[in-house]
């Protein structure tokens, strides 16, 4: 298993950006990947993965932001599409806290109803310092009252 992967379930983990020599170990490992980096920050082309096998969604968040509510609900979508078809999903960002710790954080409360402390127990408890930001924090707050009022 790629050693830099922090998984938060048995199917999503989230990371620092893999440099181009990783990607090939990232691939046998994952099926799906969410990047979350601007086009800028990339040391590899994201066409990198489809030649590897692997689905890419990139959902570009400036660094040390976060996404908005609506950006952070189509990613959780996504990745759960993914992992229902029993797919193995990589979320990653640069350095592997803030970006990546706020969507592997809001992925714990979307997909196992946990509530926001909770949920960021769980991740900081396999990546010290996740979630970064204050900005990072507020959407999380925002995704729990939403989540709250969800119909099953």
């Amino acid at each position: 298993m790629w050693p830099s992967a922090k998984f938060v379930d048995e199917s999503v983990a989230f990371s620092r950006m893999p440099a181009e020599g990783e990607l090939d170990e990232v691939a046998k490992n994952f099926d799906a990947v969410v990047v979350l980096v601007e086009e800028g920050e990339l040391p590899y082309s994201l066409e990198e993965w489809g030649k590897r096998g692997v689905e890419v969604l990139h959902s570009p968040i400036p660094d040390f932001t976060a996404p908005n509510l609506e950006q952070l609900l189509e990613i959780l979508r996504w990745v759960d599409a993914k992992t229902r078809e029993g797919k193995r999903v990589l979320i990653h960002c640069m350095g592997g806290l803030g970006r990546s710790g706020t969507v592997a954080t809001a992925w714990l409360m979307y997909s196992k109803g946990l509530p926001l402390r909770e949920a960021l127990r769980r991740v900081r408890s396999v990546r010290h310092g996740a979630v970064e930001t204050p900005e990072q924090f507020e959407v999380l707050k925002e995704l729990e009252m939403h989540l709250s009022h969800r119909q099953f």
